[in-house]
């Protein structure tokens, strides 16, 4: 499913150990329920917009709308999606497809049926970019009933997909925290911002105790909670055990370069397929990754204060003829490594008798 609008594509081989990319927007895509009729597809800039359109979006969709507004750091844009029923969530899957090359990074879908949220979570992993946001519950409650709630996640049939990650707090403001999680960091920088110890404006932490939380991260879930005196979101992390952050700023450079890349080849009346053409396309890579490191997104070699990534672009010699006679140019590639975040911290110490 890639944009076959776009005549570079830029495949990222992501080897761990670890908009114009408009990254911070969120889509809500909303389910046909009853005999009410599907909503139409729109977008919007303002939760007062909502209501100065008249547009009925039902309770859940309208609390992640909230939350997401509620949000100092916001996205500029909230896409609205309306979805025809499906028991088996194939109209879900086929509204996703029309609607993966639109602006936006993070998708919820309202109301959260089991089937549905299959069916998005696993078309936005097999696509490999753009993340789908679900809530948990039950875990606000007494710590035994927490934890069980919390080990209940790991038999979700999405569970495991590294573009899915959940936020858990309050129950009665699950959908809220949908919108108010992607709100509060997703439209900051990539590579500038870790998903950890982010207020959210609006929510309710819990109060859980360290094996509550010590047991959601171990499950890859994110709960809003008090800690230290503080409300604040935990680790940061998608159902496949990734950091949100690492995985946004891969998306940032993939965006970036294919915009970037597309720009070149529009500008010029002609790229040449020799050196100087090929050096343009190095350049451009170059340039981008450089961005990359100084947001945050690539580790910066402290010898060297460059950014630890390479860069090669290989000549018109080495590319096979069929190419070169229908101009394609595969000869392109990077690597770069991870800056990564600080989230935990041990300190050893001595302390001496006077």
């Amino acid at each position: 499913m890639a944009n076959d609008l776009l005549d570079v594509h830029v495949i990222l081989d992501v080897a761990s150990p670890a908009q114009p990319v408009n990254l911070g927007n969120l889509a809500i895509f909303i389910v046909q329920t009853g005999t009410n009729e599907v909503i139409a597809d729109t977008t919007v800039s303002t939760f007062q917009e909502i209501t100065d359109r008249g547009l009925t979006l039902g309770a859940e969709a309208t609390q992640i709308a909230k939350g997401f507004f509620a949000q100092e750091a916001h996205g500029q844009t909230l896409f609205i999606y309306g979805v025809p029923n499906s028991t088996d969530g194939s109209a879900t899957t086929t509204k996703l497809e029309t609607a993966l090359g639109d602006g936006w990074e993070f998708g919820a879908i309202v109301p959260s049926t089991q089937n549905d949220i299959v069916a998005m979570s696993n078309a936005i992993e097999a696509y490999g970019r753009k993340f789908l946001v679900v809530s948990g519950t039950g875990f606000d409650g007494a710590p035994a009933g927490a934890i069980t709630a919390l080990e209940a996640v790991k038999n979700a049939p999405f569970y495991g997909n590294a573009r899915t990650f959940m936020i858990g707090g309050v129950d009665a403001e699950q959908s809220y925290n949908i919108g108010a999680f992607v709100g509060a960091v997703g439209n900051k920088t990539p590579g500038s911002a870790t998903w950890k110890f982010k207020s959210l404006t609006g929510s309710t932490a819990i109060k859980a105790n360290g094996s509550v939380v010590s047991i959601a991260t171990k499950n890859n879930v994110n709960l809003y909670v008090v800690k230290a005196g503080k409300d604040q979101t935990s680790e940061g992390l998608t159902l496949g055990g990734d950091y949100i952050d690492a995985l946004l700023g891969d998306d940032w450079v993939r965006a970036t370069l294919e915009t970037n890349i597309q720009n070149l080849l529009q500008s010029v009346d002609k790229l040449s397929y020799d050196m100087t053409g090929i050096a343009q396309l190095e350049a451009a890579v170059t340039t981008v990754l450089r961005q990359a490191t100084d947001n945050g997104i690539i580790l910066v070699n402290p010898e060297t204060g460059a950014g630890q990534f390479t860069v090669t672009a290989q000549t018109r010699d080495q590319q096979a003829a069929a190419d070169i006679s229908s101009r394609k140019y595969n000869g392109l590639s990077f690597t770069y490594t991870r800056a990564g975040a600080i989230h935990d911290v041990t300190i050893h110490g001595t302390i001496g008798d006077i």
